[in-house]
Parts: structure tokens; C-alpha cells; sequence
């Protein structure tokens, strides 16, 4: 498909339904290779077409120019009436993802989205919006699960998070084969967010490790996912992101738990245990496997406020 059929020259609004879906498609073939280069996720691509699509769609609903900066500032401003900052954020960069590839292979003369900055949560850089869970809720959660072979496989997600900070996409992207020795220590080969291979490793130690030896000892030997399912319908199969959600939320109702926590929070307590501490802020940044030492510092910054605030030095 040549650019001269993709956008004739004769028109410069994109507003008819059939030119936008000649425009995803050829950026779809792209993104995929891309993806097969190992240049980008896969879940990424799939969040950058979602975003344009919604876009597009946006457009045509609205009657604007998809070229016309503006528009991308409306659609956003819109987003931002319905939607969380993050979610957004990530449906944004694919629009920006979408008009830098029109404009690099000279489908367009020039790219709107260039200059549209993307939306932030509010205090991203100041505090986290999740709770971490008390040592009382994390003895309550973890006695929770029974000795049936789902109990254990339970067990072991909850242990996971709680001691070695396990997020949950690295969880659902775990395969039995992941887990290796190395230095005497038994670890998780992990594929992180935002990361195209399984090129880091979750130490596993303690508690975490009966845990999981218990789980695997229930699941068998045979190769593929590390957490599966063991309903009847999808027995064997990998556990979806949603299970394992699921998982986690079921325990905190049985638990009593309340208040602004997630399946996150049990990776924020693990992080904020550990600087409490006192583990050096590396060794920090290893455990929780951030890419920037200004994530970590988040951790530090937030502990530090509630532990030793400058308002208890304070007397008249």
C-alpha cells in the first residue's frame, strides 16, 4: 500500500471512517515489527493502537481535523473528565506514536501530537496513592490460605509480593522455567514493566520460598505457566491478570483489610519494609527492580516524612 492511497492528496481532513482504518493498518504491520525486533513490547503496541483508535474515533464522532493539534488537546482534555491521569497518559502515546510514524515515513508534512505533553497523576513525584498493609493485616493475610492445592498456589502469589515485591504482570508472565539457582539462592528470571525480556531476577527467600516449593510440589513438573489455573473450565492454563486480582482482593475481605489497597500495596509494603529497615538504597532499587534511582527515592522521601517529621522538633 503506497502512501498516495493511504491519504489521497486531494484531502486533508481525515474524517471518514474507511481512510482512518487504511491509517491503522499499516501502522499495526509496523508496530509489529517493531514488537518482532524486540524494539517494543506487546502489550505496549496493543495500548498504543487502542489509543489511536480511540482517537480516531473521537475525531469522527466530534467532526474534527485528527491533524489539527487542538484536537489532540480536546480528546485529552475529555479523557481527563472520565479517566485516571495514568490511563491517559498511555492512550496518548499512542496517538503520539501513530502521528511520529505518519510524519517519519512522509505520510504527513508535519506531526500534531509533537509538542502535546503527556498527563500526569497529580504528586507523582511527591507520594503514592497506595496504602502499604500494617505487619498486623500482613500476619492476617498470609495465615490465610488453607493446605488444599489451591491454598498454596494462593500462598505463594501473596508470598511472592509480599516478601520479594513481586508485581503482578511479572507473576502472570512467570514460567515453571523461570526459576533457577544462582549463588545458592533460588530466584525468578522476570520480565518487568515496560521490559521486553525476562532479564531480571526476584530473589526468593524465607517464608516466600516454602511457599512456593509447597505450590510447585502441588502443580507437577510440567513446563509452562508457574501459576495456573485449577478450575475445571481452564484448569492448567495460565492465571490472567484478572485472577490473580481476584486472588488478592478475595484475601484482603477475609482478612478484614480496608482502605485505599490493591494488589500493588502488598509490593508497597515490601518496598517500605525494607527501607524501614534500613537496606541501603540500591539494594532497595534491586528488590523493587525500578529502572531510575528517583522511583526508588519516592520510598525514601515518604517513609522518612511520616517516621521522622520536622514537626516533632518543633516546641515553644
Amino acid at each position: 500500500m503506497s502512501n498516495a492511497q493511504i491519504i489521497p492528496a486531494q484531502n486533508t481532513q481525515l474524517t471518514q471512517q474507511a481512510q482512518l482504518d487504511e491509517l491503522l493498518a499499516p501502522w499495526a504491520q509496523a508496530l509489529a515489527l517493531r514488537v518482532s525486533a524486540q524494539e517494543l513490547a506487546e502489550n505496549s503496541s496493543k495500548s498504543y493502537q487502542r489509543g489511536a483508535r480511540r482517537f480516531l474515533d473521537f475525531c469522527l464522532a466530534q467532526d474534527l481535523n485528527p491533524r489539527a493539534p487542538d484536537s489532540v488537546r480536546e480528546w485529552k482534555a475529555a479523557l481527563l473528565t472520565e479517566y485516571k491521569p495514568a490511563t491517559v497518559h498511555a492512550w496518548l502515546a499512542g496517538v503520539k506514536a501513530l502521528f511520529a510514524w505518519l510524519s517519519e515515513t512522509g505520510i504527513i508534512s508535519h506531526n500534531p501530537a509533537e509538542h502535546i505533553k503527556g498527563a500526569k497523576r497529580k504528586g507523582t513525584n511527591k507520594r503514592h496513592a497506595r496504602e502499604s498493609l500494617t505487619d498486623s493485616e500482613m500476619r492476617r493475610l498470609l495465615a490465610l490460605p488453607d493446605e488444599s492445592a489451591q491454598g498454596k498456589r494462593d500462598a505463594a502469589i501473596l508470598a511472592l509480593m509480599s516478601y520479594a515485591a513481586l508485581r503482578q504482570v511479572e507473576g502472570y508472565r512467570a514460567d515453571l522455567a523461570d526459576l533457577k539457582t544462582q549463588s545458592g539462592r533460588l530466584v525468578l528470571e522476570v520480565q518487568g514493566k515496560g521490559r521486553q525480556e525476562k532479564d531480571e531476577i526476584v530473589v526468593i527467600m524465607g517464608d516466600a520460598e516454602q511457599a512456593l516449593r509447597d505450590w510447585i510440589s502441588a502443580r507437577g513438573s510440567d513446563e509452562g505457566a508457574l501459576f495456573v489455573s485449577l478450575s475445571n473450565r481452564s484448569r492448567g492454563e495460565r492465571l490472567c491478570l484478572r485472577a490473580i486480582r481476584g486472588i488478592v482482593k478475595k484475601y484482603y475481605s477475609l482478612a478484614g483489610i480496608v482502605g485505599n489497597k490493591t494488589t500493588h500495596s502488598l509490593r508497597h509494603t515490601a518496598i517500605t519494609k525494607a527501607i524501614s529497615a534500613g537496606v541501603p538504597i540500591q539494594k532497595v532499587k534491586g528488590l523493587a527492580r525500578h529502572s531510575s534511582i528517583e522511583t526508588t527515592m519516592i520510598y525514601f522521601h515518604e517513609l522518612d516524612r511520616l517516621e521522622d517529621p520536622a514537626e516533632a522538633y518543633i516546641s515553644y
